[in-house]
């Protein structure tokens, strides 16, 4: 007779071996990555026309420039006192105003379909090209549209560039 231990053990099945565990290990990683839900941007959260414009303040602040140009139309216009200014030109002024703080205030939105214009005064204070630059209750307006990928400012009037006001 033989002894129990001498005898012939078969392989083990199951959740020991590799293959199963990768496989095991693999799926549940499909199951998190289709389940994520992305966290929602500021942008996507927000719900009217000011809070469009202090995100895109501070994205000018921040020099996010691609958030900026996201939210500006292929059309967009700013118009002050001194001049009228393209998309193109407008990013080129704003990306030599370093932005050390600004706040709005007076703020009124007039919505209009898939419109928002909102004015305000805005105090801004920085430099733009390496001297001092400020504005002190400059009125602003900006138009706002909603569009598939969002809401886009269209237009601007107000915030000269050529020097503190």
């Amino acid at each position: 007779m033989s002894h129990p231990s001498s005898r012939h053990r078969l392989p083990r099945l199951g959740l020991c071996s590799r293959r199963p565990r990768r496989l095991l290990l693999l799926c549940g990683l499909f199951f998190l990555c289709s389940c994520w839900d992305p966290r929602p941007t500021a942008w996507t959260n927000a719900t009217g026309a000011e809070q469009f414009e202090k995100l895109w303040w501070q994205a000018a602040q921040e020099k996010k420039w691609p958030e900026v140009e996201e939210h500006l139309a292929s059309t967009y216009v700013w118009q002050s006192a001194d001049s009228e200014r393209d998309r193109a030109q407008t990013l080129d002024q704003l990306q030599k105003l370093q932005i050390a703080e600004y706040s709005m205030g007076e703020t009124q939105v007039r919505p209009s379909g898939d419109v928002l214009i909102i004015t305000y005064t805005m105090d801004l204070r920085g430099t733009l090209d390496g001297r001092p630059f400020a504005w002190r209750g400059q009125h602003m307006m900006t138009t706002w549209q909603q569009q598939k990928t969002g809401w886009i400012a269209i237009a601007h009037s107000g915030g000269s560039f050529a020097g503190s006001q």
